[in-house]
């Protein structure tokens, strides 16, 4: 089959084999995380206040483990050579492949585990409002930056996910540490200096000048992972005409 063809039936034969197969896979993981923030309160905290704003950062950490994991586990068959062989067999092109891999770890399962905590914090606000308060809120701007900070995680982790075959995730998250303090160190700390040189403490330039650097930031870490899906698309194509 030619990989540079696209076909959206086929496409959405792929997407439904992986939703039925392969997401199943997280199921688990899906729940103990949905409900560890909550349950972690209860225990240590049974009673008081469980604040907006220490719910959210919370939450934000759990979105943020669960989707680096989903790759891993969903689509393990790349680091088994017995499931990778059924994985290559799939009748679909390697974009196709890839486009359901790319709409499962970054679109769909996501949604689906950010969607479950707001309702389910949103029942609980409901049930328990003398703990809860009031409902978790997100910042346009929050929201943006964080969808960015996703965007690039998952693009590392599907890419780690196709290339190493031991140790996987802990390879693929000192990968990412280490070009994280690269940036940080080197290039931010680069940036950062040139942009502070004329010592100018105006509370309103420093926080204009402190978020350039956040944009900057932002617009690196984007483009870093466009590089990660489109080197996933070509290690596939490559294990598909291997």
């Amino acid at each position: 089959m030619d990989n540079n063809i696209f076909s959206f039936e086929r496409f959405l034969k792929v997407l439904k084999y992986d939703l039925k197969m392969r997401v199943p896979a997280v199921g688990t993981m899906f729940l103990v995380l949905l409900a560890m923030p909550h349950v972690l309160h209860q225990l240590m905290d049974f009673g008081n206040s469980f604040p907006e704003g220490q719910r959210f950062d919370i939450y934000a950490a759990m979105c943020v483990i669960f989707v680096f994991y989903i790759p891993f586990k969903i689509y393990s068959a790349f680091r088994q050579k017995h499931e990778l062989g059924s994985f290559i067999m799939l009748p679909a092109s390697s974009l196709e492949k890839f486009a359901s891999m790319v709409s499962i770890s970054l679109i769909l399962v996501p949604a689906a585990f950010m969607l479950s905590i707001y309702l389910l914090d949103a029942v609980l606000v409901l049930l328990f409002s003398s703990q809860y308060g009031t409902f978790v809120t997100i910042d346009y701007m929050v929201l943006f930056r964080g969808a960015v900070g996703l965007f690039s995680i998952i693009g590392a982790a599907i890419l780690g996910n196709v290339f190493f075959k031991k140790a996987a995730p802990a390879k693929t998250l000192l990968c990412i540490l280490t070009l994280a303090f690269l940036w940080g160190v080197v290039i931010s700390g680069y940036i950062y200096n040139n942009l502070f040189a004329d010592g100018n403490v105006d509370i309103a330039v420093l926080q204009l000048k402190a978020e350039t650097v956040e944009s900057i930031t932002a617009v690196v870490y984007f483009v870093a992972a466009i590089f990660f899906y489109a080197f996933t698309y070509l290690r596939i194509r490559k294990i598909q005409i291997s």
